[in-house]
């Protein structure tokens, strides 16, 4: 009986994998997800409490794994005295690999988790990785254009702010529109290699 509800359950989360992949988060159905796994949607509430619970169950593992690299990295960030744009690119690097290596483990549910997730409790989530980014971002325009008087120009300030919101929206679409992860990782080392070389050549015609 045990191995029976196991195999339900197992059921109820693919199908709920493929609603929340589908329709995100907000649009998914309990009673498509019932009809996918063979079940009732009454089903559904002897495993699962809500939508809510359901959709904790799949994509909460991987918010905890993405929240602690995020939180590493910002350590990092704090504590490193980054003085140059490769020491900053290095970390937008390990954020990359990160993202990678989980996209390789769970592909599904970190393609819900930055996209998909309008109206959850994980829909911060990828503000969060820009809120990091642009922190990045503003620090490597800084060290490189206000050394001195450590304060940048307003323009230079919102110009760091777009450069860091468009780098990790681009990095969701890729995650969005692609799953082979050889793909991915090609893509967005293609991305960062352009992204670095337009950082260097704004800094250069900014200084000149």
């Amino acid at each position: 009986m045990q191995i029976l509800k196991d195999e339900v359950k197992q059921s109820i989360r693919q199908a709920a994998l493929a609603e929340f992949k589908k329709h995100g988060y907000l649009k998914a159905s309990i009673r498509q997800i019932a009809d996918a796994a063979g079940i009732t949607p009454g089903n559904i509430y002897r495993y699962f409490k809500s939508k809510d619970d359901l959709f904790d169950e799949l994509i909460q593992p991987i918010h905890a794994q993405l929240a602690e690299v995020l939180r590493v990295t910002k350590q990092e960030v704090d504590s490193t005295l980054c003085t140059v744009l490769s020491d900053h690119l290095v970390i937008l690097r390990q954020i990359d690999a990160s993202l990678i290596q989980l996209f390789k483990e769970s592909s599904a549910e970190l393609t819900i988790l930055l996209n998909l997730s309008e109206g959850s409790r994980y829909q911060s989530t990828k503000q969060d990785m820009i809120t990091l980014v642009v922190q990045i971002m503003t620090e490597v325009f800084t060290a490189e254009l206000a050394a001195e008087s450590g304060q940048l120009a307003p323009q230079d300030r919102l110009t760091a702010s777009m450069m860091a919101t468009t780098l990790v929206e681009s990095i969701c679409l890729i995650l969005r529109d692609h799953e082979d992860g050889d793909t991915i990782k090609l893509l967005v080392d293609e991305l960062l290699y352009v992204y670095c070389t337009g950082i260097s050549e704004k800094i250069k015609l900014l200084k000149a």
